[in-house]
């Protein structure tokens, strides 16, 4: 089943880890069908990832997905996520690793031959099988990750950092693979590469110090970071936001 544009709401969402106050989220709507998620380092992006995913817990209210044509998405049933620092187990080869996973997820240990097979020749996991987890590179690691995630036909794919690392190369074919998928499923990405994110998305939610600054269209959220006046990109506009953060008070 094909997917609509997914509603991301959020209504006085905090998120504390310990003393740090990670998000505070007053309100929240944005729906889009690739969302990116921007923001300075510690502005709360990977938080609202995992709340999302129902991997941390909040402090106070909520956050939800959702879509006009199915209804609330869960972690369990529809999501899947690609972290950051994708770990792949160290001491199997990347081949057993997939059998294990397509045996949890799909109940058939071949099924990365089948229907996922694409996704394995697509991503170039074919050349790892044999290796060992402790041998990929962090990329590699990204590679294989990205590959089950597909394999789990999940209605949203969140994203955290996918293009942090790659060569101008690996970064094309991996946009265009978010392009190809987009009709099928909807994706959340946080990234700092202003550059692919304004190419890809066709939604941005900023946040800057757990709270979200601007939310819109790429050229909505351009034009409200430049101050409605200047001329710009994306990279331009977030560069000016994170100046603010640097200009002495």
């Amino acid at each position: 089943m094909r997917i609509g544009p997914i509603v991301y709401e959020a209504s006085n969402l905090v998120v504390q880890y310990k003393a740090l106050q990670a998000l505070d989220v007053e309100h929240l709507k944005a729906e889009g069908r690739v969302v990116a998620l921007v923001g300075h380092n510690g502005a709360g992006k990977s938080t609202l990832i995992k709340t999302l995913l129902g991997l941390l817990t909040p402090n106070r209210g909520a956050i939800a997905a959702s879509a006009a044509d199915y209804g609330r998405l869960t972690p369990e049933r529809d999501m899947a996520f690609c972290p950051e620092n994708g770990a792949v187990f160290a001491d199997i080869s990347v081949e057993h690793y997939i059998k294990l996973w397509c045996r949890i997820k799909q109940q058939d240990g071949r099924h990365y031959l089948k229907a996922g097979s694409r996704y394995i020749e697509r991503l170039e996991v074919a050349p790892l099988l044999n290796k060992k987890g402790r041998e990929l590179s962090k990329g590699q690691r990204r590679r294989v990750q990205t590959a089950l995630g597909f394999m789990g036909d999940p209605k949203l794919f969140l994203f955290d950092e996918p293009f942090d690392g790659l060569d101008v190369q690996r970064t094309i074919e991996l946009m265009e693979i978010v392009e190809e998928e987009r009709s099928k499923r909807a994706f959340l990405i946080s990234s700092h590469r202003m550059d692919v994110m304004e190419r890809v998305a066709d939604m941005v939610i900023v946040l800057r110090h757990g709270r979200v600054a601007c939310t819109g269209s790429v050229e909505h959220v351009t034009r409200a970071l430049l101050g409605g006046h200047e001329v710009g990109t994306l990279t331009d506009a977030m560069r000016k936001h994170l100046q603010q953060d640097c200009t002495p008070s």
